[in-house]
């Protein structure tokens, strides 16, 4: 088969299809009968994640298509389909906010321009989309079914996330010459805004601020939703 290419059928079936996927996890969450704490379908969705978590990464490093420059799984979206497991095991505060903003303000740039080549005859393209898929499946199914709403202190634990996770990257991508995270010299297999940000390593100087800004964004709906209600509230209580 072809190679895959974004902008193509193949990448619009896709996102089709797990969009399809996330509204019937939403339709199940929306209707279980108890969801003051985590359920047993959230467990089983948590679980399926983590196997196939571990036997695709697992594969990767297997000889002989083990390669530190390429296959540990490093990569931002691999450590969020982790946090995705633990939002819906355990609903932790700091695993929600990290999983929000990871997943609207920077994984969804893996969905739009997936840095992949491996055509869906290939157990590759099925784990890249089901763990991808997976992250933003879990953030959605947080706010409808859930009611995880993110606020200011969210947004910190996010960028202080982030944060850590770029002076952890930054200096295995140095030593290895590889790029996770896309802080390293080397570019994405398909373009992406990364192209846009120029040559390494000047590119390092817009990542990280870009970064903060597009979980601002993300986090803006909110704000305005709360300063919204809050107005609509006081003009209700009578004087």
């Amino acid at each position: 088969m072809e190679p895959f290419r974004p902008f193509t059928l193949t990448h619009g079936c896709t996102l089709l299809c797990i969009t399809v996927v996330i509204a019937l996890a939403l339709r199940r969450g929306i209707h279980q009968s108890n969801t003051a704490a985590p359920t047993p379908f959230e467990h089983a969705l948590a679980f399926i994640n983590l196997v196939v978590w571990i036997v695709a990464h697992g594969w990767w490093q297997l000889p002989p298509r083990f390669d530190p420059v390429t296959t540990l799984p490093l990569q931002m979206c691999h450590i969020a389909s982790l946090i995705a497991s633990i939002v819906l095991l355990t609903r932790h505060p700091v695993a929600r906010a990290v999983l929000y903003f990871w997943a609207f303000a920077l994984c969804t740039q893996a969905m739009i321009t997936p840095s992949l080549v491996e055509p869906p005859n290939s157990g590759v393209f099925w784990s890249f989309w089901f763990l991808h898929g997976f992250v933003m499946m879990t953030a959605i199914y947080d706010i409808a079914v859930n009611g995880f709403r993110p606020g200011w202190r969210d947004y910190g634990i996010a960028c202080a996330a982030s944060a850590s996770y770029v002076a952890l990257t930054l200096p295995v991508n140095l030593l290895l010459g590889s790029n996770y995270g896309f802080t390293g010299q080397s570019r994405p297999l398909n373009p992406s805004i990364v192209d846009l940000l120029g040559p390494w390593p000047a590119r390092l100087l817009l990542i990280v601020p870009l970064a903060a800004l597009a979980m601002l964004v993300v986090l803006l709906p909110w704000l305005v939703a709360r300063r919204v209600t809050t107005k609509s509230t006081a003009r209700r209580v009578p004087v």
